[in-house]
């Protein structure tokens, strides 16, 4: 069996040294470490609360949205935009879902009529009488959206109708036929006679198309124009449009934001003549709205989610559906966007719980203003 060796005096001071020394770092490392976890454990409990509103623990379970639609669009899915949002909204409020679903009126009318019922509601004039009793006073800062658009919403003071986004009304015509500054003032009289192979044919001033629910006329009407408007409101918004580029019927063109699409895409594809275009600024009822049913189990979530689309990041993604915010900003600088965008700050907008009755007396002033 092998002896241990003893330690010298000088190995022994080494390492009582070495001891010395890992203590006199280690220590002070310990007492720091033991008093952050003691001050942290004494500190948690007088923590303030941070509001549940906030990180959404209190939102919990499945908002039903009913998409109505009752007019064309800009481009793509109004759809997919509202899902896009709604998504974006459920990584904020985990525990929450946002179900959309797209109706027609008559789809709507249906579910109605079979009991059925919704959280939130999308919609616009036409469908607005469908729902008005259905829905609830919505708690939701409408301060920063246009005025003629927050009051269009409004039932006795109270907003019952929170607008999201809006169309707009404009005037096209070929500039060889008719000048930009001439197509309000000019848009029901000015006529043009062309050849087409050896016969020729007279274009009428206006062709306009119409939904059951809306009154294009009436922009045209508040925005200046003057003259007989002959006119059938049978005529769809798309068969107006393909009217006017075949070029067999009409000088001018009353049509909306999606053929302002439509045909500055053929513009730049050289597949119709350069156009001349005015925004109408007196009117639209282009205008989708939010309203919340009286009858939700989750109205604060449904009134936070109202809040949310009326957020400048939520109004400036409206770019990619060519379509326009409510609020009282620009976010387009293509240049006919940017002319609707001004023209929309000086529109009326109808009150958006109009029945079919109002819609047809309104249409008749409209005749009647632009006879005068």
């Amino acid at each position: 069996m092998t002896k241990r060796k003893k330690k010298t005096r000088s190995e022994k001071t080494e390492e009582t040294s070495g001891r010395k020394r890992i203590i006199k770092v280690v220590l002070p490392a310990v007492l720091v470490l033991a008093f952050a976890v003691g001050a942290l454990l004494w500190a948690l409990p007088n923590l303030p609360v941070r509001p549940q509103t906030q990180s959404g623990a209190t939102y919990k379970g499945v908002l039903e949205l009913w998409n109505v639609e009752c007019f064309e669009g800009g481009v793509g899915s109004r759809e997919s935009w509202l899902k896009g949002r709604a998504a974006k909204f459920e990584k904020l409020h985990e525990g929450l879902f946002v179900h959309v679903n797209t109706f027609t009126v008559e789809q709507l009318q249906s579910k109605l009529s079979a009991g059925d019922s919704f959280d939130l509601i999308c919609f616009s004039r036409g469908a607005g009488c469908l729902v008005q009793d259905r829905l609830a006073a919505c708690d939701v800062d409408v301060g920063a959206v246009k005025t003629g658009f927050a009051l269009s919403g409004q039932i006795n003071g109270k907003q019952y109708a929170v607008p999201l986004f809006t169309g707009a009304y404009c005037l096209f015509a070929r500039a060889e036929m008719l000048s930009a500054d001439k197509l309000v003032s000019e848009a029901l009289s000015r006529t043009y006679t062309r050849t087409a192979g050896k016969s020729s044919v007279t274009l009428a001033p206006l062709v306009c198309g119409f939904t059951p629910y809306n009154s294009p006329l009436s922009a045209l009407a508040m925005s200046g124009g003057r003259g007989k408007a002959d006119v059938s409101d049978q005529v769809t918004q798309y068969e107006a449009y393909e009217k006017f580029v075949a070029n067999r019927t009409a000088v001018t063109l009353l049509g909306t934001q999606r053929d302002m699409y439509r045909l500055s895409q053929k513009e730049s594809n050289g597949r119709i003549e350069q156009l001349a275009f005015a925004p109408l600024n007196g009117y639209t009822d282009l205008v989708q709205y939010l309203g919340i049913c009286a009858q939700s189990d989750n109205t604060e979530a449904c009134e936070d989610f109202a809040r949310y689309l009326l957020s400048e990041q939520c109004q400036s993604s409206l770019v990619n559906l060519y379509m326009f915010s409510v609020l009282e900003q620009k976010f387009y600088t293509a240049e006919r966007y940017s002319q609707c965008e001004e023209a929309l700050s000086l529109a009326y907008v109808p009150n958006v719980f109009g029945d079919g009755d109002a819609v047809a007396r309104q249409r008749q002033v409209a005749l009647e203003t632009l006879s005068v």
